[in-house]
């Protein structure tokens, strides 16, 4: 929807507001400093009404001086904006929270995902992928569309640099979906090879466990070299949103750490998507 800001353009606005008063400079000391600025640009950067172009949040950051690394940080986030991914060719079809999730996957040092009822996205097969959307309806530009950029995230973490790291836990009932002839077997030697890479970690949350904080809802925790820019993003792509408040993240990075300790470790839960496996072959 036109005018609203993205998550991405939040959190500029909302680094920009922490960064000013962090320096001890008042807005009207920032405007007489800076060319070109006045208090109604500033207050609509601050208030994510407006997106600053990167020359400006340059000039801002430096005169707050902001951390060289956080820094370039907020830059690469202001530039992508104009960077060309390959998302772009199907951004009129694609909701501007799918749009930043996909934009924040690609820049994000780590993933954390709890999945109760599906296989975590980049980890999906074609064919299950293809099952799990045309039986959702979740788009009406055409389900292999859809299924193509499923695909297309999972290069985030094969590239060959930075790979970002990424590590889920799955609940068992997520292993038992009847996707098709033969779909559900490919989809977990497809989660047995992933287990396999330096950069992933995949946990079982088996079904005979004890309550646990993922009874609330699905989750993915996205974290970037600052740790006051890591979000989560809730729930589907339907019915979700992103949590930005540190201290509420915070919340589910600890769920999440509860989760992991819930969970079979990773060997064995190696073992139990083949044992798993076994039984549908």
């Amino acid at each position: 929807m036109a005018g609203v800001p993205t998550v991405r353009h939040r959190r500029i606005a909302a680094e920009l507001r922490r960064l000013r008063e962090a320096s001890g400079l008042s807005a009207e000391e920032v405007v007489t400093r800076l060319d070109g600025l006045n208090m109604p640009k500033l207050s609509r950067y601050e208030n994510a009404r407006t997106n600053p172009r990167p020359e400006v949040v340059e000039a801002l950051l430096t005169l707050y001086g902001c951390d060289p690394e956080l820094k370039q940080v907020l830059l690469d986030i202001t530039k992508d904006k104009d960077r060309r991914g390959w998302w772009q060719g199907y951004k009129d079809a694609l909701n501007p929270l799918y749009t930043d999730l996909i934009t924040l996957e690609s820049t994000a040092l780590g993933i954390k995902s709890y999945e109760a009822s599906f296989i975590p996205g980049l980890f999906q097969t074609r064919a299950y992928a293809r099952s799990i959307i045309s039986k959702l309806a979740l788009s009406t530009v055409g389900v292999e569309a859809m299924v193509d950029v499923r695909v297309a995230r999972q290069a985030v973490l094969t590239r060959a640099e930075n790979p970002v790291a990424m590590w889920a836990v799955v609940h068992e009932s997520a292993l038992s979906i009847n996707a098709g002839e033969g779909v559900m077997a490919d989809q977990l030697d497809r989660l047995v090879d992933m287990s396999h890479l330096p950069n992933v970690q995949i946990q079982v949350l088996e079904a005979t466990s004890r309550p646990h904080p993922g009874m609330d809802g699905a989750f993915t925790l996205l974290e970037f070299p600052q740790r006051d820019l890591d979000l989560v993003l809730t729930g589907g792509l339907i019915a979700s949103d992103w949590v930005e408040d540190t201290a509420h993240v915070d919340v589910y990075r600890a769920a999440f750490n509860e989760l992991m300790a819930s969970a079979l470790g990773t060997d064995d839960s190696r073992e139990f998507l083949i044992a798993k496996k076994a039984i549908l072959t």
